[in-house]
């Protein structure tokens, strides 16, 4: 019974990583497109923005 405990546990484990990491960066991309924190940097013209938030969401490389 131990045993099954334990390859559950394993089985377990990257999806708990998963979740961590996913909830990092949805947090920071929230972040960096937050106007009252970045100010200018988060508005639609700027080249942050162009690189960092509408390159990922157009999905190229």
């Amino acid at each position: 019974m131990m045993q099954k405990i334990q390859r559950f546990g394993g089985a377990m484990y990257t999806p708990a990583i998963l979740f961590a990491f996913s909830g990092i960066v949805v947090g920071l991309g929230t972040l960096f497109t937050t106007e009252a924190i970045f100010g200018e940097m988060a508005t639609a013209g700027h080249l942050w923005f162009k690189t960092l938030v509408r390159w990922p969401r157009s999905g190229q490389l």
